[in-house]
């Protein structure tokens, strides 16, 4: 059961980020940005890196709610990684060794930490309205960026407690939704357009991703072990056992 509750939980969170990421898109390209009005002299000016919000740099525009909301989804990710390895761990923690322990204990509390701090970082520049520095937001960006996906990657592919092939493709999809993938690549593809500096809805292109991440984390459940200790009596066959009966008998 609780391990049931904790997968939910995670997935509530994925799920709250991709709605959130979604949301901030919105914010940014809507209304000068339809399908189709990608030239817009509108649609052309927002595609200035001026307007990105996610880790966002001077020069700076505030578009609407964007940050915030984009802030939130962070947070939401922040506490989305902080269990996810806990949810790769076998049932029985102590089955693995304590190099795997502490693995995954880094694995949860580093990338949370460094989400939570951008998740803030964006919270404070949307309130304000430019850019608020805080110490250690560019080596948290690539934490996310390529340390999370890789450890997470890891940590699915050799998750000795959990059933082949259920976790790996939750660490893939939570790493093509980072910034790097979907601005670069999948963000123009997702638009059909290729801009000269950030395609229009690029940041949007995460959001199924992490939405997907959230159902295929539901699926990620422990292999289950056996109610009863393996012994040479309970392997016997029904012979041997009255054999033995007879003997002690």
């Amino acid at each position: 059961m609780a391990s049931w509750l904790l997968r939910i939980t995670v997935a509530v969170a994925l799920a709250g980020a991709a709605a959130l990421t979604y949301a901030a898109a919105w914010q940014r390209w809507w209304p000068a940005c339809p399908r189709g009005g990608f030239d817009s002299d509108a649609c052309v000016r927002l595609q200035s890196h001026e307007y990105d919000f996610q880790l966002p740099g001077d020069p700076w525009v505030s578009v609407g709610q964007a940050a915030e909301l984009y802030g939130g989804a962070l947070l939401a990710l922040a506490v989305a990684a902080a269990l996810l390895p806990t949810v790769l761990r076998p049932d029985r923690p102590a089955a693995a060794g304590s190099w795997w322990r502490v693995f995954a204990t880094l694995v949860a509390v580093v990338p949370a930490a460094s989400l939570a701090l951008l998740g803030v970082a964006t919270l404070r520049s949307s309130r304000v309205g430019e850019v608020v520095s805080m110490p250690g937001t560019s080596l948290a960006f690539l934490v996310w960026c390529l340390a999370w996906p890789a450890c997470l990657t890891a940590l699915a592919a050799a998750a000795p407690g959990v059933r082949p092939g259920r976790a790996l493709p939750v660490a893939v999809l939570l790493g093509l939704a980072t910034p790097i993938p979907t601005l670069l690549l999948l963000g123009p593809m997702f638009a059909g357009y290729t801009s000269y500096d950030t395609a229009p809805w690029s940041e949007a292109a995460a959001a199924p991703l992490l939405l997907a991440a959230a159902v295929a984390v539901l699926f990620v459940a422990p292999r289950r072990q056996s109610s009863r200790p393996w012994s040479y009596a309970s392997s016997a066959t029904p012979s041997e056992s009255l054999d033995a009966g007879s003997s002690r008998g």
